[in-house]
């Protein structure tokens, strides 16, 4: 090409870098974290997690820190759960499907 390139050529080709590139990284930070690295944050702050609050609650600390990309840590989702008497569960779970 003689050392010349289009911008449509360089654009072609940056469309084609994977996503942990040096180019998506400026762009995005959590472009470093590939699924793989997510999975595993994931598994790594769940066993944090269930460590942490199996241990004695005078002895245990702060809850530990989450890694992972910005996306998965800034939404915290709290599950609402409801709490039967075992007579009342074993009905319900009983009662017929729809």
């Amino acid at each position: 090409m003689g050392g010349e390139h289009t911008a449509r050529h360089i654009a072609a080709l940056a469309v084609q870098l994977p996503q942990e590139s040096r180019l998506a990284r400026s762009q995005n930070k959590d472009a470093a974290w590939s699924l793989t690295d997510v999975l595993l944050a994931i598994l790594i702050n769940n066993f944090n997690l269930f460590v942490w609050g199996m241990s004695d609650k005078r002895k245990r600390g702060r809850k530990p820190e989450l890694i992972g990309p910005s996306y998965m840590l800034k939404h915290k989702r709290k599950l609402a759960a409801r709490v039967l008497p075992i007579d009342k569960l074993m009905e319900e779970l009983s009662r017929p499907r729809r």
